[in-house]
């Protein structure tokens, strides 16, 4: 844990190195795990001649005290064109799903299509049209209402990190059999990312319940599993995870504090690096095992014919409890290629 320490990973127990050793199934978290989780305002589309100004206003103050990607980039979006953000009297953040806040008697809603129909805010057929446009795009959609008023669509960008598909292969040859993304993005978006990252297996559109599902169906057959994630809407999921592995820098208190391993940068390509780390521990914590077993054997062996005297064997005993301890210290010599910062 100490040579994982260096590195910035913090493992926060010997039970959980053991685990990552062992781990089979690896679900991924997409947005700030698989991509920079850093998204950025790349359209703004109102409707009823509205002004994008007083659209992005308000978008940005239903977005105020949420911690998610989207929420952050409008929120920098309205700063950066010299918007004065109020406070709202009331706000309240529906995980998966989207905002809601109060201002100055306005009930101000932000979040995805599938919210907006859940509350029962119309949405028409040229604005069903205009949404799905900003979909093929591959853009991250985002909603915006007034009153239970329609006001405008904003639409989003996120971009891979770097060296994600190296990594998801690396992932594979050291023995990870099935690595399965999760997001609550819509299908375009999902799809284009898994193929970049190289991941067969994906699904869109869920809630943080929907994922636990996921995770449920692998535990129930007994798969060491591995959850790695970034957000407040990952935290019931590493918390369920035989292995729950957090994105650091970028990384909610409530994800880091539910995981096992906390990665302290936003570098997925340690996660790799961490596992090899775990395989060769637990391989030489065997290797010790095994030459404390056969040394004691030998001094039994030793003592019962006489061979050696009880002062002797003190000093045997003595000797060769140094012999695993020599074994172990070889992890301090590994250079397992993590990257360095």
């Amino acid at each position: 844990m100490g040579q994982a320490a260096k590195q910035g990973v913090i493992v926060k127990g010997s039970n959980f190195l053991e685990g990552l050793a062992k781990i089979k199934v690896m679900f991924v978290d997409k947005t700030g795990t698989l991509t920079r989780g850093k998204l950025k305002v790349e359209e703004v589309f109102v409707f009823n001649n509205l002004k994008q100004d007083e659209v992005l206003k308000l978008a940005g103050i239903a977005s105020l005290f949420s911690n998610h990607p989207a929420a952050k980039a409008i929120v920098k979006k309205a700063k950066e064109i010299g918007l004065t953000l109020s406070e709202p009297t009331k706000f309240e953040e529906i995980p998966g799903k989207g905002t809601k806040a109060f201002y100055e008697n306005k009930k101000i809603i932000t979040g995805k299509q599938s919210f907006f129909q859940e509350l029962g805010i119309k949405i028409s057929d040229e604005e069903q049209k205009i949404i799905k446009r900003e979909k093929e795009k591959g853009l991250n959609i985002t909603l915006i209402s007034c009153n239970n008023k329609l006001l405008g669509v904003i639409g989003l960008a996120d971009a891979l990190r770097p060296k994600i598909k190296e990594t998801i292969a690396e992932l594979k040859k050291i023995g990870i059999e099935k690595i399965i993304m999760l997001t609550g993005d819509n299908e375009k978006i999902a799809k284009r990312i898994a193929e970049e990252a190289g991941i067969k297996e994906w699904h869109a559109n869920l809630l943080p319940e929907d994922k636990l599902k996921y995770l449920k169906k692998y535990l129930s057959k007994k798969y060491k599993l591995a959850m790695v994630g970034d957000g407040v809407n990952d935290a019931a999921a590493l918390s369920l995870a035989d292995i729950g592995i957090a994105m650091g820098a970028i990384g909610s208190d409530a994800a880091i504090e539910a995981a096992d391993v906390a990665l302290m940068k936003d570098d997925f390509s340690k996660v790799p690096e961490i596992i090899k780390l775990a395989k060769i521990t637990l391989k030489i914590s065997r290797q010790d095992f095994l030459i404390w077993g056969i040394v004691n054997a030998i001094g039994l062996f030793l003592v019962f014919n006489h061979i050696l005297t009880p002062a002797s064997a003190s000093a045997y005993n003595f000797a060769t409890d140094f012999i695993p301890l020599i074994n172990s210290l070889r992890l301090f010599g590994l250079k397992l290629g993590f990257s360095q910062h």
